[in-house]
């Protein structure tokens, strides 16, 4: 009877990752330290029209850095959005340079980074229903991520129709 082992290697970090870690602590030192200094930072986070009620030190820290990690996670998902398009676009004239009349394929590389970017926008949502103050955002909130995540369905099901070879 033979054994399966598995291998007890340990795994290292990767760099990207412990670059993401370092600017969230970054991000947290900063806005805990700027929350505690200005008080009225929570103002400079709301949306217009809506005026803003103090908490407390510990709510003030909280809600800081639930918006700049809200802020974040758009920023990164909108960076995802502009980097496929940029490759795909390169291997699209890359593949048509080549063969004019063949299929390209690049369809389903954008809707592979299009779904990416729609999960960190759906995270960013989330997140922002933590600090939401009003029945009217919350529902503008529970919408939004509905829509995306229909979104996200089917571009996922796109992927799965095109896995072989696309036609453009």
């Amino acid at each position: 009877m033979s054994e399966c082992t598995v291998p007890t290697t340990k795994k290292r970090m990767d760099p990207l990752t412990l670059a993401v870690l370092a600017v969230i602590a970054i991000a947290v030192v900063v806005g805990t330290t700027i929350t505690v200094g200005y008080k009225d930072l929570g103002n400079l986070f709301q949306p217009g029209g809506v005026t803003y009620v103090p908490g407390g030190t510990v709510y003030e820290v909280i809600y800081v850095l639930l918006t700049v990690g809200t802020n974040i996670l758009y920023m990164l998902g909108a960076l995802v959005v502009v980097f496929g398009a940029l490759v795909v676009t390169v291997r699209f004239i890359q593949c048509k340079l080549r063969e004019a009349y063949k299929p390209s394929c690049v369809t389903r590389f954008l809707s592979g980074y299009l779904t990416l970017s729609l999960e960190f926008f759906i995270g960013a949502e989330i997140i922002k229903t933590t600090v939401t103050r009003t029945w009217e955002e919350f529902s503008v909130l529970i919408l939004i991520i509905l829509s995306r995540g229909l979104f996200s369905l089917i571009l996922y099901l796109e992927r799965r129709w095109h896995g072989g070879e696309e036609t453009e």
